[in-house]
């Protein structure tokens, strides 16, 4: 079997299109987010829930406004890689406070239904 060689230890590394994949990954997180919420908030506006509808586009806001101003840098050495981690936790905790807000509002209305 043949191996590739090994590069020298210094040499730079060929990071590809890793980065460009990792910045689109991110921007795709965040337009589900966005959608999700904006769907939540449309279900909580079909039934008059003011508290879904504010929980959710407050999500939507804070998960795209940061998106916009400042997208994720994909996860370049260097300064990019602080700021693509705090853009990490930041998408990621939308996303959970997306389902909790979603799961409290359905069983609400399931446990209103019963």
């Amino acid at each position: 079997m043949s191996r590739e060689p090994e590069p020298p230890a210094g040499a730079p590394r060929d990071e590809g299109l890793q980065p460009e994949r990792t910045a689109l990954a991110w921007q795709r997180t965040v337009l589900g987010v966005v959608v999700g919420s904006l769907v939540l908030a449309a279900a909580g506006l079909r039934v008059g829930s003011v508290v879904t509808v504010c929980a959710a586009v407050a999500v939507a806001v804070l998960a795209l406004v940061p998106a916009v101003l400042s997208p994720p840098t994909g996860g370049l050495p260097g300064d990019g890689m602080l700021h693509s981690w705090s853009f990490l936790v930041r998408v990621a905790s939308l996303v959970v406070v997306l389902a909790l807000v979603g799961s409290v509002w359905s069983f609400g209305r399931a446990l209103g239904a019963a």
